[in-house]
């Protein structure tokens, strides 16, 4: 097995865990079925630190363990969790970390985030905001909405105006990260390449 897809198991275990983790930590409003977690800072962060595949599979394999019952969402696992209130959410995750995977790789590509850490602390904000925030909620809502039978304006009531303020400082807190440590986020990233194809598209 070469020295990259062994790294690669490593940092999509540790992302896993660190997933499961933050999941764990959960505080819910009075009246609301979502409850306030870190774990859309945790799908940022795996976004952050690993390429696209790594990132997408060490959200989706949490989702699988899941799914055969063992308790990894908040001491809460099976289909019937997967499936209930915030089905939704948990399944857009796996695809919020690709997504900002893929948009961290294009910036750090790019000549824009060279030299200027103002500039680029500013476009990693708005990639955790928009990929790890926003982006849940478009399949979220709905999926709240059906489950729960809620109108359109209750779910956004309960399942997205009380954790604006919460979504906007994990990005900032992400954003913080990323910029403080972008020679390392660059190194874990070309260090987990499998093969000179997947360093044409993802090495950063």
């Amino acid at each position: 097995m070469q020295t990259s897809n062994i790294r690669s198991l490593v940092f999509i275990s540790l992302f896993a865990a660190l997933f499961i983790v933050m999941s764990s930590l959960t505080i819910k409003f009075g009246g609301s079925f979502v409850p306030i977690t870190l774990q859309t800072l945790a799908v940022g962060l795996a976004g952050l630190f690993l390429t696209p595949r790594n990132a997408f599979l060490s959200i989706f394999i949490v989702i699988l363990l899941a799914a055969i019952g063992l308790p990894l969402f908040s001491g809460q696992g099976g289909i019937p969790h997967l499936t209930g209130p915030t089905g939704g959410f948990i399944f857009a995750f796996p695809f919020c970390s690709l997504l900002i995977s893929l948009a961290i790789g294009g910036f750090l590509r790019s000549k824009m985030s060279k030299g200027n850490k103002a500039l680029a602390f500013i476009v990693f904000f708005i990639i955790f905001e928009l990929f790890s925030s926003i982006t849940s909620y478009i399949p979220g809502i709905p999926w709240l909405m059906n489950a729960l039978d809620l109108s359109f304006q209750k779910a956004m009531t309960v399942g997205f105006y009380p954790f604006i303020i919460g979504d906007a400082l994990k990005s900032l807190a992400g954003a913080i990260l990323a910029t403080s440590l972008t020679p390392y986020i660059v190194h874990i990233r070309s260090s987990t390449v499998r093969n000179s194809e997947e360093k044409t598209t993802f090495n950063v």
